[in-house]
């Protein structure tokens, strides 16, 4: 699962090909609409590698155990 945690505009303005938008400021609430088995393998980015950091940090603090963040 490739995850995209920019805003939705920056997404729409282009992201990586089969990545999914989720803000950063949303993922704690909506990880789980997408993403219920807490094994998945889950790569997180954005710009310049920041928000990706943070959202793996919630991911992590959430159980999810395959978190790993793409620096661009």
């Amino acid at each position: 699962m490739l995850i995209d945690v920019r805003s939705k505009q920056e997404y729409k303005e282009g992201h990586l090909d089969g990545s999914i938008n989720i803000p950063l400021f949303d993922i704690k609430r909506d990880i789980i609409n997408y993403v219920k088995d807490k094994k998945k393998v889950i790569v997180v980015y954005c710009d310049a590698g920041i928000r990706s950091l943070k959202a793996q940090k919630v991911l992590n603090a959430q159980g999810y155990t395959n978190v790993y963040n793409l620096e661009l």
